[in-house]
Formats: C-alpha cells, structure tokens, sequence
C-alpha cells in the first residue's frame, strides 16, 4: 500500500481567493535566538489552504464542520474524473453526465481539471481565475445518494468571474433550505498532481475547531500497487 499526500502545507505563500488575506506565520520564540523553544503564532482565515467547506458555511441551519463525527471523513469509494477546464470556466451538469455510471455508488467524488499544475507558478491566476461549478453540476450531483464530498484541484468551488452560479452551487450542495437535512461537503485546493488509478480509500482529515463553518484538512490516499 502507498500513501500519497492530497493536501499543500499552509504557508505564508500559499495562493489566496480574490483578496482573501495571505496566511500569516510569526516565529514567537526560537531556539537559535537563544529560548528554550521554538514556538509559532498562526494567523489565517479557515479558508486559506487545503480545506473543507462544512454545510453551515452557506446553510444557517447546517451543522458545523466539528460537529460531524470522524467516520464522515473516511471514504472507500472513491471516483476520480478528468475533466479539462482552464481559466474561469464552469464545470457543468453536462460535463458529468457522461459519468454517471462511475459516479453511482460513490462517496467521494474528486474531480481533477488541471487548473492545479499553475498553482505554484502563477499563484494570483490561480487565486482568480479558477475554474468553477454550475449551479446545475449542484443540482446533478445531489441526485447522487452515496455522494457525501466533492473534491477538486483548484481554489474555491466559486468561480470569481461567475459569482453567481458559484453561490447557488454552495448552497445546493451544503444542503441549504433541505428539509431531509442532506448535504455534499467540499474539498477545495487539493494537490491531485499524482497518479491517482487503484486508489482505495481517501482520508480528508478536519482540523476540529469549535464553533466555525469549515476547517483546514490533511487529505491522504491510500493506493494499491
């Protein structure tokens, strides 16, 4: 079994949405200047980095991201679907018909368009200009009962330059005005530049902070050789 890493590490140059602001990253104490430890101060909006929107993030009635037990973010079945966007373009419910025979009995569907070779070569493109979801891939994707996250290898679900449709895609997918209290969690700026075939299970592990919609994750494969 091999192991391979789905997130970035957070760092003071990881690409930030539109004009989010960068993450901060203070050394408070250090060795080498003579403490006796080395100790950080950390200072970055949740959605800063490889994470996880949780459903209260668009929906006041959903629940927070640590209110979700640990076995919610375990996944054995696990999709992955190559689908080629590149700046500002939407994924849409036709885009995903095609594969609705791969798409049924899922948990996990991580959706890979290429956006993320830019990440670190250009990072202010790729913090605005990302692809984005439709309001109708939402609408499509929640027919799907086994689905419980989407990921994908760009910055934010939202396209900036269609803020609209990346709205109604959030809302739909984090179970907003459901009455059956379902919802799609989002796994958004994922490092999928592997070789994802034969992958087995998928680990998208939330930092659990109290009281906020989403939260930074580690996201791991396991894949059979």
């Amino acid at each position: 079994m091999k192991r391979l890493l789905l997130s970035y590490p957070l760092s003071v140059n990881t690409p930030v949405y539109k004009d989010n602001p960068p993450p901060e990253i203070v050394q408070q104490f250090s060795i080498q200047k003579g403490d006796l430890f080395n100790q950080f101060i950390i200072k970055t909006i949740n959605h800063n980095g490889t994470h996880i929107d949780g459903p209260w993030h668009f929906n006041p009635q959903g629940k927070k991201l640590s209110e979700l037990p640990i076995d919610y973010f375990v996944f054995h079945h696990v999709t992955v679907l190559d689908i080629p966007k590149t700046d500002d373009e939407l994924i849409t419910k036709a885009d995903l018909e095609p594969f609705a025979h791969q798409i049924a009995g899922t948990d996990l569907l991580i959706i890979r368009t290429g956006f993320g070779k830019i990440r670190t070569s250009d990072p202010v493109r790729y913090g605005n200009h990302n692809p984005g979801f439709s309001a109708s891939a939402a609408n499509y994707l929640m027919v799907f009962d086994s689905l419980r996250a989407v990921g994908m290898d760009f910055i934010s679900s939202t396209s900036p330059l269609h803020m609209d449709e990346g709205i109604a895609f959030h809302q739909t997918m984090l179970g907003k005005d459901r009455v059956d209290g379902r919802f799609i969690l989002l796994i958004e700026d994922m490092n999928l530049n592997h070789n994802l075939s034969n992958v087995s299970v998928v680990y998208a592990v939330p930092l659990y902070i109290e009281g906020v919609d989403s939260s930074f994750a580690t996201v791991f494969a396991e894949k059979r050789y």
